[in-house]
């Protein structure tokens, strides 16, 4: 379940890629000229880039961000692989390889496919690898440490195949039932209150107060959500959004648009202040339910 942009934040059963991993995956094998590092101050940016570029200035990317698109040569275990330019052949790829190491793989790459790999450019060193990868590097065969120690490798962040699957972000857990309803619930909402705003702006009495009386029943269908869970604020928060949808559907009916108005903020408030107690974000990017802490 995640949160859509917009003034409701609609929860929706997207999987969908951070904006940044999508719009890194769109930089395809753009080599980045030498000597031009990231800056050490401030956000370093994501710099596309070869293989054939990383290999033969490693220097000129150490410590920065980087996106490469390149073909999967080995798989290393569980999540680690090499990647090299196009489809050159193993016999071919000595020292002309790139080492990706990530905290895990939710699925197997596969060599001989295109993959796009976003991360932290490094010197493949074992101990400076776990100490930066804090408790999450994946185990190496010693083969494959003795192999790359000393040479340019990458620590990823997100590992993307064709099919625009982020394998390196947690797979988020099914829903329950209660929460699949519940965004089915904010589904609605999220566009009501749209629809609702329009409305308003238009100065259209009826739309405002219909548009009002469908978040009014939406949020009381949402309330049986909040009933048997020990969290009477949220409880609160939905009744007091009922209050709120309810004033606006009899201020728009009577033309009342200063009382219309004064409600429209509150009524937003409620449900920013609900999300920012009761929604948690997942590896992927996701937003679901706050589970209580254990």
């Amino acid at each position: 379940m995640a949160y859509n942009a917009g003034p409701m934040n609609v929860w929706t059963t997207s999987g969908a890629l951070s904006a940044a991993a999508l719009a890194a995956a769109t930089l395809l094998s753009q080599g980045q000229p030498a000597g031009q590092a990231p800056s050490p101050r401030g956000p370093q940016p994501i710099l596309p880039v070869a293989v054939s570029a990383l290999t033969a200035t490693p220097d000129a990317y150490l410590g920065g961000m980087v996106s490469l698109t390149a073909t999967v040569d080995q798989r290393y275990g569980a999540a680690a692989f090499s990647l090299v330019q196009g489809g050159a052949a193993k016999s071919e790829s000595a020292n002309q390889d790139v080492l990706v190491v990530a905290p895990l793989l939710t699925a197997p790459v596969d060599p001989g496919k295109y993959v796009t790999v976003i991360g932290e450019v490094i010197r493949f060193e074992p101990a400076d690898v776990a100490a930066k990868m804090k408790g999450t590097a994946p185990e190496l065969p010693a083969e494959t440490v003795a192999r790359y120690r000393g040479r340019t490798a990458i620590i990823a962040t997100s590992v993307i195949n064709s099919a625009m699957t982020d394998l390196a972000k947690r797979l988020p857990p099914p829903m329950s039932p209660e929460e699949e309803a519940l965004s089915r619930q904010m589904k609605q909402i999220g566009p009501g209150f749209n629809a609702l705003r329009q409305a308003v702006t238009a100065a259209n009495g009826a739309d405002a107060a219909a548009h009002a009386a469908a978040l009014n029943k939406a949020f009381g269908e949402a309330a049986a959500f909040w009933k048997p869970r020990p969290h009477p604020d949220a409880i609160q928060l939905t009744e007091d959004a009922r209050r709120e949808t309810n004033a606006i559907a009899t201020a728009a009916g009577r033309g009342d648009w200063d009382a219309v108005k004064a409600s429209v903020p509150k009524l937003q408030s409620l449900c920013s202040d609900c999300h920012g107690k009761y929604r948690e974000r997942l590896d992927d990017g996701t937003y679901r339910f706050k589970q209580p802490a254990r």
